[in-house]
């Protein structure tokens, strides 16, 4: 048998391990149950999302410097680091304004591995805003078809924590008063200016990637939790329209009754 490497993580990640461990030795034979079967952990409480405006994304971009066209990227399409580095020339068509996500290539012990995206329904269109189809103009006109559509200075493939170091990260969301911010809150911040925009959870589910909008509503749910607000407005409008006594114009003359048939 043979465990997965561990990073490192919380009791969760630990109590995980462990019962993987124990349901080795279950089926080897050496214990008759899984001690470790059933046990539930706390809820882990989660930190708030760094949601950005549209001006502080430009800020954010500024402060990066020349690298700022990534931060750019990340916030105007939702996509995740990984499929950004495996973003190729020819999934970039710039007179469709689409983007299409057909490939991830995420780091896996200091080594980038390239395959699909995380999920099947990772595989997707996602539509380019102009400010975002300027950019790759002068980032990929010229260039082959399958050369990487986003590249270091150097013309290698992007690395998360070589970018940050490039970037000054760390300094540049302290001068912009935006820490803790990770990168991957630039994708969160998709979300939250498409719903601004008037994005439903449809739409935004199927631009991130996400399997179904069960997982968009959970994972987002602060950012539609108005539209409970609105349902409940849409009863009060319905009801008061519905039992309404119509207007059908003059009462019939009960005085002067119609002789019957």
């Amino acid at each position: 048998h043979r465990l997965p490497a561990h990073q490192g993580g919380g009791d969760d990640d630990r109590v995980g391990i462990l019962r993987q461990v124990l349901e080795m030795a279950v089926e080897d034979r050496r214990i008759a149950r899984n001690p470790c079967a059933g046990i539930k952990l706390p809820r882990r409480k989660r930190r708030p999302r760094g949601y950005l405006t549209h001006r502080q994304v430009e800020q954010l971009a500024i402060e990066v410097g020349p690298d700022a066209t990534v931060v750019r990227f990340l916030a105007y399409t939702g996509l995740r680091w990984s499929e950004l580095v495996g973003l190729r020339v020819k999934d970039v068509d710039l007179t469709a304004r689409r983007l299409y996500v057909r490939r991830a290539a995420p780091e896996v012990e200091g080594r980038i591995v390239i395959g699909p995206p995380k999920t099947r329904a990772g595989i997707r269109t996602v539509p380019l805003p102009q400010v975002v189809a300027d950019i790759f103009k002068g980032r990929i006109t010229g260039r082959e078809p399958d050369e990487p559509a986003v590249t270091s200075p150097n013309g290698a493939m992007l690395r998360s924590n070589n970018w940050r170091r490039h970037t000054h990260w760390n300094k540049a969301l302290k001068k912009t008063d935006l820490a803790p911010l990770t990168i991957h809150d630039l994708r969160h911040t998709y979300a939250s200016l498409a719903r601004k925009s008037g994005a439903d959870l449809r739409y935004v589910q199927k631009t991130m990637g996400h399997s179904t909008p069960t997982v968009t509503a959970n994972i987002y749910s602060d950012l539609y939790s108005d539209e409970l607000d609105q349902v409940a407005t849409n009863l009060d409008q319905l009801h008061a329209t519905e039992i309404q006594t119509p207007k059908t114009g003059q009462k019939p003359d009960e005085s002067n009754p119609q002789p019957s048939a």
